[in-house]
């Protein structure tokens, strides 16, 4: 008898243990339950038909309840065909068995659906900006979503749901996203999209993954990492701006990855963002249709390639921007090189950070400063704002040669003060400046050495620009020796003045040459004209005639220079005594044309002696007129006038040349007394060579008419200098 027992439980718990297995594996089909789970969906989705064929009852094991399934229900909303692939409705056990079914979950899981279908129902949904979005900014695409609704007392409390979606096109605002596909999990106050691939305003996304919370606001926030590929054409599209129109090429490789939180308020408006975006750049070459010529430099910039680098962006609504670079570079054809760049961005202010090596080669003029050949490091600090420049720090360095500038002020591109500016740079193994410049109640200008081979040159060039146009100060110079182009030095040059709105209007100076020999510079402004008027005397010429080549060859003499002028003209007259002229190319090929075959051996010897040279000429910024230069030695003399244009150099001279043997045989059959300009006997003595030069600078053509009746003027000039 207890075996029976025994035996019957046992086939009893098989048979409760099969028939467990079979509703959870299997389940049991009827169709008591489909009105059940039709009404309960009816009855929280308004709007809403449903027709179920048959259904299915099993056991969940996890939760120890049932629920009923259904496969591909017709479900429509509004008369519009929802794709349903299954619905499952989680009843608790004790009210199944209670004859009173307690749906607590429902479970509703999509086939793939197309967006434009499903636009078809989400335009009956209530008014938002979710839905705006979705019918206006979403274009096409597919999904599935698995949708789990949870119940309390049958009535809708809470949802999730899941899926996936791919080939998604959507815009909104200023964000575009194409052939974009990802997983999802929606909840009803939060949200997760995972494994995001495709592209965002053109940049490949490889993966990501965007988070979202809309408990109070819609807040975003995300990670994405992305190749970045891209040329001419892609950068014009997404700039927009002058930057890109001068690049011939473009092409850039590289990846990126970015992290990002973006506020919304109840518009979907962006109220507030924050970006960072970190990565490397592989390659990237830029091609400038126009060359660009910058400052100091002696080529023109064609090519620009940035290789090996790493950069960080940090972007944010309330105009603070950062970007970090730092790698290799070089421009047109030379060597890569090391640099960092800083950039920060704050409302109008902008701070540049610049540290990295330098092989273009630096031309520096006024300080007769080449670095061909060198690769020197710049390290700079920078900060602008509107028009105000501050260069915190400028540094210039390449063994001995070093530039440093702190604390330099410009205000619409004109200096407004410093601090201290440093100068030593090498030459021929030697320092040719060693100086230093500190601006305070005066500018003070101190040191060993100071290079003025370009100085006269470019002062000449100054033009009507004034970069020193706020600056009002005395200034002392104190320098123990200056260098030029030519062999003579200038030692123990003393200079106090006054700077004027950036121009002198007062200067004593002195220096010393060798031998006990002098230069004396005085600048004045006369009351009554309110012209200023310069002064200059120099035991040696050559070294401040130096830089005009009409004045090659000139050795000894002294000089004088008298000046009167405003910012519009200037009269000047030169004067130079006791000098000679040698190995003259000018002079040279005048007198070969002449068949003054003596005098150009003497040039090519000891030079042709001349007693004196004065030249009186006007200047302004179209012309400068030569009035009359008259040249008179024991060799030569000569007369003459004429101008040069200052915007195209093109020079026209005409002058006389007469043998000094003849002049003074001439000379000397003249009465003592009265304005005679001819002599008795006529036609001796009274011929010259004349000549003319005219053209373009370095292509100036020079003729010659050997035989010339000399003008009174000549006669004027030679009676007055031999009396």
């Amino acid at each position: 008898m207890k075996k029976i027992i025994l035996s019957s439980i046992f086939f009893l718990l098989i048979a409760i243990v099969a028939m467990i297995g079979y509703l959870v594996l299997f389940g049991y089909e009827t169709n008591k339950f489909n009105s059940l789970l039709e009404n309960k969906i009816k009855s929280n989705l308004s709007n809403v038909t449903i027709n179920i064929d048959k259904i299915k009852v099993k056991i969940n094991i996890k939760n120890f309840n049932f629920f009923i399934t259904t496969s591909e229900p017709e479900i429509r909303y509004h008369g519009n065909k929802i794709d349903i692939k299954k619905v499952d409705a989680f009843i608790k056990l004790n009210s199944f068995l209670s004859g009173k079914p307690n749906i607590e979950k429902v479970n509703v899981v999509s086939n793939e659906i197309s967006i434009d279908k499903t636009k078809d129902i989400v335009k009956y949904f209530k008014p938002s900006n979710y839905k705006k979005f979705f019918l206006n900014d979403v274009e096409k695409g597919k999904l599935l979503f698995n949708l789990d609704l949870f119940l309390k007392n049958n009535e809708i409390k809470n949802f999730e749901i899941s899926g996936y979606v791919k080939n998604l096109f959507a815009s909104v605002e200023n964000i575009s996203v194409k052939e974009s596909s990802f997983i999802y999990l929606i909840k009803k106050n939060s949200g997760e999209i995972d494994n995001l691939r495709g592209f965002l305003n053109g940049f490949q996304i490889n993966s990501g993954i965007i988070k979202f919370n809309n408990t109070n606001s819609l807040n975003v926030e995300g990670n994405l990492k992305s190749n970045i590929v891209l040329n001419k054409l892609y950068l014009s599209n997404i700039l927009k701006n002058k930057i890109q129109q001068n690049f011939e090429d473009f092409q850039l490789i590289g990846s990126i990855q970015k992290n990002f939180q973006i506020q919304f308020d109840q518009t979907l408006k962006i109220t507030n963002y924050q970006l960072e975006a970190s990565g490397n750049i592989k390659k990237c070459e830029i091609r400038l249709s126009e060359p660009q010529k910058y400052l100091f430099l002696k080529n023109y910039i064609k090519k620009l390639n940035i290789e090996k680098s790493d950069f960080k962006i940090n972007y944010s609504q309330k105009n603070e921007k950062s970007l970090n670079i730092n790698g290799s570079y070089k421009i047109n054809e030379n060597s890569f090189q090391k640099f960092e760049l800083k950039h920060f961005y704050e409302s109008k202010s902008q701070k540049f950070f610049i540290d990295g090596d330098f092989d273009e080669e630096i031309i520096i003029p006024i300080l007769n400063y080449n670095s061909k050949n060198q690769v020197i490091n710049l390290n700079t600090e920078l900060e602008t704002n509107n028009n105000k420049i501050n260069l915190k720090k400028l540094s210039l360095s390449q063994g001995k040669n070093n530039i440093n500038i702190k604390n330099l002020y410009l205000n619409n591109k004109k200096l407004v003060k410093f601090d201290n500016i440093t100068v030593k740079t090498i030459k021929k193994n030697k320092f040719n400046n060693d100086f230093q410049i500190n601006y305070g109640k005066t500018i003070k200008i101190k040191g060993q050495n100071y290079d003025a081979t370009n100085l006269t040159k470019l002062l000449d060039q100054s033009g009507s620009s004034n970069f020193l146009k706020n600056v009002s100060k005395e200034i002392s110079i104190n320098i123990n020796e200056i260098t030029n182009n030519v062999s003579e030095t200038i030692s123990s040059f003393n200079l106090i003045g006054y700077i004027e709105r950036g121009k002198f209007n007062k200067i004593v100076s002195k220096g010393e040459f060798e031998d006990g020999k002098y230069l004396d510079i005085s600048l004045r402004v006369d009351k009554i004209s309110n012209k200023k008027k310069l002064e200059i005397y120099s035991d040696l010429p050559k070294p401040l005639l130096s830089n005009y080549s009409f004045f090659d060859g000139l050795t000894g003499g002294q000089l004088l220079i008298l000046s009167t002028y405003d910012d519009n003209n200037s009269n000047v007259n030169l004067s130079i005594e006791n000098f000679k002229v040698k190995d003259a190319p000018g002079l040279v090929k005048l007198l070969s044309l002449a068949d003054f075959g003596g005098m150009v051996d003497a040039l090519s010897g000891d030079g042709l002696s001349f007693e004196k040279l004065d030249i009186s000429f006007e200047k302004n910024n179209q012309i400068l007129q030569l009035n009359e230069l008259y040249a008179i030695g024991p060799s030569i003399s000569i007369l003459m006038e004429g101008y040069i244009e200052a915007k195209t150099g093109l020079v026209s001279l005409r002058g006389t040349m007469v043998p000094a043997k003849t002049l003074n045989k001439f000379l000397s059959k003249l009465p003592l007394v009265g304005d005679i300009l001819i002599p008795k006997e006529i036609g001796e003595g009274l011929f010259g060579i004349s000549f003319k030069m005219k053209g373009m600078p370095g292509k100036v053509k020079t003729t010659v008419n050997p035989i010339k009746t000399l003008t009174p003027r000549f006669i004027q000039k030679a009676l007055k200098r031999a009396k």
